[in-house]
């Protein structure tokens, strides 16, 4: 009998120290130490990425293709611009036509005022009044024009001021041979609105 309670005894010890052993924390194996990572060649410190050139397909938007197809089918792109220096000139040339009309008429208005001045002088007077006031029109639109930079109708403006001034000068031819005055007035337009018209083709 006590040698069974020593043996139980034993047992009880050879247990509990085994089952301490078996719960015990292992000590950690030390890790390994990491390899040096390989320093960078000189060649790579010195090499730089250059920068990406751009593809030779790279897209083009539709108006910039419209913009180079432009020039080669010999249309301009349409700038709004300034009136240029034949413009101008043409421009002071009309305001100049204007004021010599308005003091023609004045001697004109004192011809027909004059008793002695024949009838068929009258008549002619009389048509020239009407014939210069539509050149007059005919100045003030044709600024217009230039100032619109429409020059087609400008030329055909400047053109009927010229024809105005020639048909008061026909009647004269017509109805009394002709008159210095008339036909002296009459050439002075006449040069004046040719320059004017070649002035605009610089325009």
């Amino acid at each position: 009998m006590a040698l069974t309670k020593q043996t139980s005894i034993f047992l009880s010890i050879f247990t509990l120290s085994f089952a301490l052993s078996s719960n015990a924390t292992p000590s950690p194996s030390p890790s390994p130490s990491p390899s040096p990572s390989p320093s960078p060649s000189p060649t790579t410190i010195l090499t730089t990425t250059p920068s990406p050139e751009p593809a030779a397909d790279t897209p083009v938007s539709l108006s910039e293709l419209l913009e180079l197809a432009l020039p080669e089918i010999g249309v301009q792109k349409k700038v709004v611009s300034s009136e240029t220096e034949g413009c101008k000139v043409a421009s002071k040339q009309l305001q100049a036509i204007e004021r010599k009309i308005n003091e023609f008429k004045t001697v004109l208005e004192k011809r027909l005022a004059d008793p002695k001045t024949s009838k068929p002088v009258q008549t002619c007077l009389n048509q020239c009044q009407e014939n210069l006031a539509d050149a007059i029109d005919g100045v003030k639109t044709s600024i217009e024009s230039i100032g619109k930079h429409d020059l087609a109708k400008a030329n055909v403006d400047v053109s009927a001021i010229s024809t105005d001034v020639d048909t008061c000068n026909d009647c004269f031819v017509d109805m009394a041979g002709g008159d210095p005055e008339i036909k002296g007035f009459n050439e002075w337009v006449r040069g004046v609105t040719g320059d004017c018209l070649v002035n605009l083709k610089k325009g």
